[in-house]
């Protein structure tokens, strides 16, 4: 079980690769497994450059594979070592994991891209309003910065959800300079 193998590799603060593309299956990326449930995994995640990018909500399901100590993930934990990089604690404040992402999401302000039903894009951008039921609310930010209007997303629709990462960074730091 995959479950398994993820609890042993957050434990031992390893990094892996995580493949969880169903439509590209050799796409995948360089994480540290931060919280895992019977449901969800939360990873911090490192771009290929070393730098940091951000942390993902993940569904277990979605994990059709994952590789350690590769020769790849050695390169990448040392880029990220030597360029001093570091993720702020995850806090998990719920049983529900997903509950937990969105709440460090909107309690530190992070920008969230929503992936829904496996799409391969972020449908929905903006920042995390609130939860009610299986229902939660995005302030939707456009492409050039401005928000635009609120997104009601059914829970049972995300596929992924990432914060504060490369995907977002450009469209945050417009969006920043629009407040100004």
């Amino acid at each position: 079980m995959m479950k398994k193998h993820l609890l042993k590799i957050a434990e031992r603060e390893e990094l892996v690769e995580l493949y969880s593309d169903a439509n590209d299956v050799r796409k995948f990326g360089v994480a540290m497994i931060l919280k895992v449930s019977d449901v969800f995994v939360v990873v911090a995640n490192i771009a290929s450059t070393g730098m940091y990018d951000g942390y993902s909500l993940l569904y277990m399901d979605s994990i059709h594979q994952m590789n350690v100590n590769t020769k790849y993930i050695k390169k990448i934990k040392k880029l990220y070592l030597e360029k001093k990089q570091n993720h702020i604690e995850f806090v998990d404040g719920n049983e529900d994991l997903l509950l937990s992402f969105l709440d460090f999401a909107h309690e530190n302000n992070f920008m969230v891209s929503v992936e829904l039903f496996n799409s391969g894009y972020g449908d929905v951008q903006g920042f995390i309003k609130y939860l009610e039921d299986d229902i939660f609310v995005i302030s939707m930010v456009n492409e050039v910065g401005k928000l635009d209007g609120e997104a009601f997303i059914k829970s049972a629709a995300i596929h992924c959800i990432s914060c504060d990462g490369e995907e977002v960074a450009d469209l945050m730091l417009v969006y920043s300079d629009m407040r100004k």
